[in-house]
């Protein structure tokens, strides 16, 4: 069974970007989510939540290019349970990362607080180079009327 999950959080660092051996990118990150709860009439501050996230391909290359420690972003993915042996006790050990890749999820940034310029990757960057592009097909739409149809 997958469980997926959308939030909206702020990157409590930059972003890293690794490498595997195949020369796939990820980026690795951590965003906490904060909330406000009412108690006795008043707002409060609830104790944050952390959630590691793992961004595959060219999303993970652009998230690293475009926003750093303190950025909002919208998180978008498929949460799978990561485990490894502990190399001091042997232990096994657990976490769980949200994963956001080319075949499912995605990021944004967030625009509640703060105004963002979005800007196409003619690079060719990208893990998908038969997607569609969407964003070409609407430039040709033509302006966007200035009065109402009505």
């Amino acid at each position: 069974m997958n469980t997926i999950t959308t939030f909206a959080g702020n990157l409590t660092e930059d972003p890293e970007l690794r490498f595997t051996n195949g020369g796939t990118p990820v980026a690795n990150l951590r965003v906490a989510v904060n909330r406000r709860v009412k108690q006795n009439d008043e707002w409060v501050d609830a104790t944050p939540t952390f959630h590691n996230v793992k961004v595959w391909g060219a999303q993970g290359e652009n998230l690293v290019e475009s926003l750093t420690r303190g950025d909002r972003v919208l998180v978008h993915g498929q949460v799978e349970t990561e485990s490894w042996s502990d190399k001091e006790t042997g232990e096994n050990r657990y976490k769980d990362v949200v994963v956001v890749s080319d075949r499912y999820g995605e990021i944004a940034t967030s625009l509640k607080f703060a105004t963002a310029r979005a800007e196409k990757n003619r690079g060719g960057k990208t893990t998908n180079p038969d997607a569609p592009a969407y964003a070409d097909n609407v430039t040709q739409l033509g302006p966007r009327p200035t009065e109402p149809p009505f």
